[in-house]
């Protein structure tokens, strides 16, 4: 723990090995403000209080999932630890999925890529908490970014939908990722 940066926002892969104390014990020693457990199997855990949310999402994926709720200062729009926590308050169980493109930066290849994101929501899936983070080598318009926010939020099902947004800027050179969670509703 010495050598890591310390961190508001706990993540941690979900196991059996985990309880109530040994939580505590990652929480005290991260000095995190809570605490998120990455689902990575289909194993059943029991939530314990002491996990703010969980975050459903493939092995490979995990490291996409802490990127997403990175809170450092990192683009044009940014989200903080309270939006976070706020997003958690709604719902405590998300669904992680993303799309990513290397060959190319333009308007098209991007608007492609939120059509693609669209793709991968389940049909009729109730949304209730969204964080969508827009990830590139280079700054997207706002015009690009209006379009995609307008593309997801118009294509997914909600009653009432809390959505959070965040850019940042990715050190690989031309390419676009778009990573959410969302809860299922």
């Amino acid at each position: 723990m010495d050598r890591y940066p310390k961190s508001v926002i706990g993540c941690f892969i979900i196991s059996e090995d985990w309880d109530e104390q040994a939580l505590l014990e990652l929480k005290e020693k991260s000095e995190a403000w809570f605490l998120v457990g990455l689902q990575i199997s289909d194993m059943n855990f029991d939530r314990l209080d002491i996990i703010e949310g969980i975050v459903k999402c493939q092995p490979e994926d995990a490291n996409q999932v802490v990127k997403l709720l990175n809170i450092s200062p990192r683009g044009l729009i940014g989200i903080d630890v309270i939006d976070i926590k706020s997003l958690f308050e709604r719902e405590k169980s998300y669904k992680f999925i993303q799309t990513y493109i290397t060959d190319g930066f333009d308007t098209d290849m991007m608007k492609n890529a939120a059509n693609e994101l669209v793709g991968q929501f389940p049909k009729n899936l109730n949304i209730k908490g969204l964080l969508l983070g827009i990830e590139s080598s280079e700054s997207p318009s706002l015009d690009t970014i209006s379009y995609i926010v307008a593309c997801i939020e118009k294509n997914v099902m909600a009653d009432e939908l809390y959505t959070y947004y965040c850019t940042s800027m990715s050190d690989e050179p031309n390419s676009f990722r778009l990573r959410t969670i969302h809860a299922e509703g």
